[in-house]
Protein backbone atom coordinates (compact mmCIF):
# COMPACT_ATOMS: atom_id res chain seq x y z
CA UNK A 1 0.00 0.00 0.00
CA UNK A 2 1.48 3.36 -0.95
CA UNK A 3 1.44 6.45 1.26
CA UNK A 4 -1.39 8.07 -0.68
CA UNK A 5 -3.74 5.10 -0.43
CA UNK A 6 -3.01 4.80 3.31
CA UNK A 7 -4.09 8.39 3.93
CA UNK A 8 -6.86 8.48 1.31
CA UNK A 9 -9.76 7.70 3.72
CA UNK A 10 -8.71 10.52 6.04
CA UNK A 11 -8.27 12.88 3.11
CA UNK A 12 -11.76 12.05 1.80
CA UNK A 13 -13.21 12.48 5.29
CA UNK A 14 -11.55 15.90 5.61
CA UNK A 15 -12.79 16.93 2.16
CA UNK A 16 -16.31 15.81 3.04
CA UNK A 17 -16.21 17.81 6.29
CA UNK A 18 -14.94 20.90 4.43
CA UNK A 19 -17.71 20.56 1.85
CA UNK A 20 -20.31 20.25 4.61
CA UNK A 21 -19.00 23.42 6.28
CA UNK A 22 -19.07 25.31 2.98
CA UNK A 23 -22.63 24.14 2.29
CA UNK A 24 -23.77 25.15 5.80
CA UNK A 25 -22.22 28.62 5.46
CA UNK A 26 -23.79 29.12 2.04
CA UNK A 27 -27.16 27.82 3.25
CA UNK A 28 -27.08 30.23 6.20
CA UNK A 29 -26.68 33.17 3.81
CA UNK A 30 -29.25 31.97 1.27
CA UNK A 31 -31.92 31.15 3.85
CA UNK A 32 -31.36 34.53 5.48
CA UNK A 33 -31.56 36.45 2.19
CA UNK A 34 -34.30 34.52 0.38
CA UNK A 35 -36.40 33.44 3.33
CA UNK A 36 -37.11 29.95 4.59
CA UNK A 37 -39.54 29.15 1.76
CA UNK A 38 -37.77 30.72 -1.19
CA UNK A 39 -34.23 29.40 -0.68
CA UNK A 40 -33.16 26.99 -3.44
CA UNK A 41 -30.63 24.17 -3.27
CA UNK A 42 -29.16 25.27 -6.62
CA UNK A 43 -28.18 28.67 -5.23
CA UNK A 44 -26.82 27.11 -2.07
CA UNK A 45 -24.66 24.76 -4.15
CA UNK A 46 -23.43 27.62 -6.34
CA UNK A 47 -22.41 29.74 -3.37
CA UNK A 48 -20.72 26.79 -1.70
CA UNK A 49 -18.75 26.08 -4.87
CA UNK A 50 -20.04 22.53 -5.19
CA UNK A 51 -22.48 20.70 -7.44
CA UNK A 52 -26.14 20.29 -6.54
CA UNK A 53 -25.48 16.55 -6.40
CA UNK A 54 -22.86 17.13 -3.70
CA UNK A 55 -25.39 19.03 -1.62
CA UNK A 56 -27.83 16.14 -1.94
CA UNK A 57 -25.07 13.70 -0.99
CA UNK A 58 -24.88 15.50 2.34
CA UNK A 59 -28.54 16.39 2.87
CA UNK A 60 -31.67 14.57 1.71
CA UNK A 61 -33.52 17.80 0.91
CA UNK A 62 -33.78 21.49 1.75
CA UNK A 63 -35.67 20.88 4.99
CA UNK A 64 -33.00 18.44 6.18
CA UNK A 65 -30.31 21.00 5.40
CA UNK A 66 -32.19 23.70 7.32
CA UNK A 67 -32.72 21.39 10.31
CA UNK A 68 -29.04 20.46 10.39
CA UNK A 69 -27.98 24.11 10.11
CA UNK A 70 -30.27 25.19 12.95
CA UNK A 71 -29.18 22.27 15.15
CA UNK A 72 -25.50 22.95 14.50
CA UNK A 73 -25.74 26.66 15.34
CA UNK A 74 -27.97 25.94 18.35
CA UNK A 75 -25.44 23.43 19.73
CA UNK A 76 -22.60 25.91 19.21
CA UNK A 77 -24.53 28.59 21.07
CA UNK A 78 -25.35 26.22 23.95
CA UNK A 79 -21.69 25.26 24.35
CA UNK A 80 -20.58 28.89 24.31
CA UNK A 81 -23.19 29.94 26.88
CA UNK A 82 -22.33 27.05 29.19
CA UNK A 83 -18.67 27.93 28.91
CA UNK A 84 -19.32 31.59 29.65
CA UNK A 85 -21.49 30.79 32.68
CA UNK A 86 -18.90 28.36 34.04
CA UNK A 87 -16.01 30.78 33.52
CA UNK A 88 -17.87 33.66 35.19
CA UNK A 89 -19.11 31.67 38.20
CA UNK A 90 -18.09 33.41 41.43
CA UNK A 91 -17.63 36.81 39.80
CA UNK A 92 -19.88 39.76 40.71
CA UNK A 93 -23.31 39.32 39.17
CA UNK A 94 -22.90 42.35 36.91
CA UNK A 95 -19.82 40.76 35.35
CA UNK A 96 -21.61 37.42 34.93
CA UNK A 97 -24.49 39.17 33.23
CA UNK A 98 -22.20 41.10 30.92
CA UNK A 99 -20.34 37.90 29.97
CA UNK A 100 -23.64 36.17 29.21
CA UNK A 101 -24.88 39.01 27.01
CA UNK A 102 -21.59 39.33 25.16
CA UNK A 103 -21.60 35.62 24.40
CA UNK A 104 -25.08 35.81 22.90
CA UNK A 105 -24.26 38.88 20.81
CA UNK A 106 -20.90 37.50 19.65
CA UNK A 107 -22.50 34.25 18.47
CA UNK A 108 -25.10 36.05 16.41
CA UNK A 109 -22.50 38.52 15.16
CA UNK A 110 -20.53 35.59 13.78
CA UNK A 111 -23.65 33.91 12.43
CA UNK A 112 -25.73 36.87 11.31
CA UNK A 113 -27.56 34.73 8.77
CA UNK A 114 -28.61 32.35 11.51
CA UNK A 115 -29.95 35.30 13.48
CA UNK A 116 -32.18 36.22 10.54
CA UNK A 117 -33.37 32.61 10.24
CA UNK A 118 -34.11 32.39 13.96
CA UNK A 119 -36.06 35.64 14.01
CA UNK A 120 -38.04 34.59 10.94
CA UNK A 121 -38.98 31.36 12.69
CA UNK A 122 -39.89 33.15 15.93
CA UNK A 123 -42.07 35.66 14.08
CA UNK A 124 -43.88 32.92 12.16
CA UNK A 125 -44.42 30.76 15.24
CA UNK A 126 -44.73 33.04 18.25
CA UNK A 127 -46.07 30.24 20.45
CA UNK A 128 -43.04 28.07 19.57
CA UNK A 129 -39.82 30.08 19.93
CA UNK A 130 -36.75 28.84 18.09
CA UNK A 131 -34.45 26.27 19.67
CA UNK A 132 -31.74 28.93 19.89
CA UNK A 133 -33.92 31.25 21.93
CA UNK A 134 -34.93 28.34 24.16
CA UNK A 135 -31.23 27.75 24.84
CA UNK A 136 -30.78 31.42 25.72
CA UNK A 137 -33.89 31.35 27.93
CA UNK A 138 -32.75 28.29 29.88
CA UNK A 139 -29.37 29.89 30.63
CA UNK A 140 -30.99 33.23 31.44
CA UNK A 141 -33.15 31.48 34.04
CA UNK A 142 -30.06 29.92 35.60
CA UNK A 143 -28.28 33.27 35.61
CA UNK A 144 -31.23 35.00 37.28
CA UNK A 145 -31.21 32.31 39.97
CA UNK A 146 -27.56 33.15 40.61
CA UNK A 147 -28.44 36.83 40.88
CA UNK A 148 -31.22 36.12 43.34
CA UNK A 149 -29.01 33.85 45.43
CA UNK A 150 -26.33 36.56 45.56
CA UNK A 151 -28.96 39.19 46.52
CA UNK A 152 -27.99 41.12 43.40
CA UNK A 153 -31.60 41.04 42.18
CA UNK A 154 -34.74 41.98 44.06
CA UNK A 155 -36.88 38.96 45.02
CA UNK A 156 -40.07 40.90 44.28
CA UNK A 157 -40.94 40.27 40.66
CA UNK A 158 -38.38 37.47 40.33
CA UNK A 159 -40.65 35.59 37.92
CA UNK A 160 -40.32 38.49 35.48
CA UNK A 161 -36.55 39.00 35.50
CA UNK A 162 -35.60 36.31 32.98
CA UNK A 163 -38.38 37.42 30.62
CA UNK A 164 -37.27 41.05 30.82
CA UNK A 165 -33.64 40.05 30.28
CA UNK A 166 -34.56 38.00 27.22
CA UNK A 167 -36.72 40.81 25.89
CA UNK A 168 -33.83 43.26 26.14
CA UNK A 169 -31.44 40.90 24.39
CA UNK A 170 -33.90 40.07 21.63
CA UNK A 171 -34.67 43.75 21.04
CA UNK A 172 -31.00 44.50 20.44
CA UNK A 173 -30.66 41.44 18.18
CA UNK A 174 -33.51 42.75 16.04
CA UNK A 175 -31.99 46.25 16.07
CA UNK A 176 -28.61 44.90 14.98
CA UNK A 177 -30.19 42.93 12.15
CA UNK A 178 -31.98 46.04 10.87
CA UNK A 179 -29.12 48.47 11.53
CA UNK A 180 -25.89 46.46 11.36
CA UNK A 181 -22.80 47.99 12.88
CA UNK A 182 -24.58 50.71 14.86
CA UNK A 183 -23.40 49.24 18.17
CA UNK A 184 -20.38 47.08 18.89
CA UNK A 185 -20.89 43.82 20.77
CA UNK A 186 -19.51 45.31 24.00
CA UNK A 187 -21.82 48.31 23.71
CA UNK A 188 -24.83 46.05 23.22
CA UNK A 189 -23.88 43.96 26.24
CA UNK A 190 -23.36 47.03 28.41
CA UNK A 191 -26.67 48.49 27.27
CA UNK A 192 -28.56 45.36 28.34
CA UNK A 193 -26.71 45.17 31.67
CA UNK A 194 -27.34 48.83 32.52
CA UNK A 195 -30.97 48.69 31.46
CA UNK A 196 -31.70 45.41 33.24
CA UNK A 197 -29.93 46.18 36.49
CA UNK A 198 -31.32 49.69 36.54
CA UNK A 199 -34.76 48.19 37.08
CA UNK A 200 -33.93 44.91 38.79
CA UNK A 201 -30.94 45.67 41.02
CA UNK A 202 -31.44 45.19 44.77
Amino acid sequence: MNTYSKHEPRLKERQRAEAARAIAAAAEDVFAERGLREARMEEIASRAGVSVGTVYNHFADRDALLRELIESRRAQLARKLDGALAAAAGEPFRDQLRSFCRTVFEHFETHRGFLAIMLQADTAHLEHPSEAMREVKARALALVERGLAAHALKPDGKDLWSMLLLGSIRSLLVHELKFPGKLHVAERADAVVDFFLGGAAA
